[in-house]
Parts: structure tokens; sequence; C-alpha cells
């Protein structure tokens, strides 16, 4: 999900109130990363206590570093960014898994996948190797997720595909594959699952 700069869109409550952020009770060992976007530092919350970026268990630490340093597309994005080994490490973390959603981003000791967290509509993330946004589990492509913020914003057809410099007969086929991923057969459903998959 896209963070909440002004002009962007904020996805709205869930509707199953027993969702809550991982990390969050006193006996909930798995682990939530938070990304502060002003800032773009991480913090952590397990067993119910919030932590900072600096306190990370040094074996998740190094997962964190592994899956960073198997994608040289990060490297070096992060690498102009910074210098400092630490922070390349928690940049990495604040855009692959900064959102606070309701999916731990560790659990028993294992990294789980990228999460839908853009820090904007054009994120540096979303060229990595490590990082997809997905909609039932299935990536999308710049394309189509141009597409799905464009739907989102309340952009008519027309519009859309004249942006996408496509005939409205191509980009009718591109909304309907789109439809087909998402499991769905209207624009009203599509932007319902949108939101849910914090995209």
């Amino acid at each position: 999900m896209i963070n909440t700069v002004p002009n962007l869109r904020k996805s709205p409550p869930p509707r199953n109130k027993n969702l809550r952020v991982a990390g969050t009770l006193p006996d909930d060992s798995d682990i939530e990363f938070i990304g502060i976007p002003s800032t773009k530092q991480c913090i952590w919350f397990q067993y119910g206590n919030q932590h900072s970026f600096a306190t990370l268990p040094d074996n998740i630490f190094q997962l964190l570093a592994d899956q960073f340093h198997s994608d040289y597309r990060a490297v070096l994005d992060i690498g102009e960014m910074t210098h400092d080994y630490d922070r390349q490490i928690e940049l990495y973390t604040y855009y692959v898994y900064g959102d606070a959603d309701f999916s731990p981003d560790v659990i028993d000791g294992v990294l789980q996948p990228a999460e839908n967290f853009r820090d904007h509509l054009d994120c540096i993330s979303l060229k990595w190797l490590t990082k997809d946004i997905t909609l039932n589990g299935s990536p999308l492509n710049n394309r189509e997720l141009l597409i799905c913020d464009m739907m989102l914003e309340n952009y008519t057809d027309k519009l859309m595909a004249h942006n996408l410099g496509i005939a409205l007969a191509t980009f009718d086929h591109h909304k309907r594959n789109l439809y087909k991923k998402a499991e769905v057969d209207n624009k009203s459903a599509f932007i319902i699952k949108l939101f849910n998959e914090r995209i």
C-alpha cells in the first residue's frame, strides 16, 4: 500500500475487527516491520513491544541482509543513498516490508514475501528483483499497476486508454485480463479487491 503522503490515497480500515498488526500482543512471537515515511526508518513489533531497528536480533538482520544482497538492483539503488551498511539494510526493509499490514513479516524466523507497499506511486523498489506488487499472488507488471492506480483515482476508461497511448479496445483487453487476475467481473469489485490487497 502506498504511504499516506498528501494527494495519495489511503486504504479503508479492515472490515474484520480481529485483524491486527502482527507482533502487537504479548504472546505474539511473529515480527512486523513498520516503516516511518518521513524518515524511511523502520520499527518492529514482537511480543507486544515496539523496538528500534538497531535492536533487531542478529539472525533476522542477517536474513534481511542476505535477501538484500540477492538483489543487485536494490544494492545499487540503496548504495547510492548511503554507505552505512546497517542503514542500507534498514532502507531495504522499509521499502520491502514497510507497510503496517495484518500479515507478519517474519514467522518462526522465516522472512515472508514482500508486501504490496510503495513509498510513492513510482517507488524505487518496483524495479527490484525481490519486490513485486501482487494481485491474488500474481505479480503485476508496470502497465497493470498503472491501470490499477488510475482506476483507484476513478479515471474513465477513455482517459486511461489515452494516458496509456492505446486504443480503447486494447485498454478493454487489458482491463478484462486484470479482472480475470483479480477473479472479479466489474470495476466496483475490482476496486474493493485492490483495497483488500493493499495495492
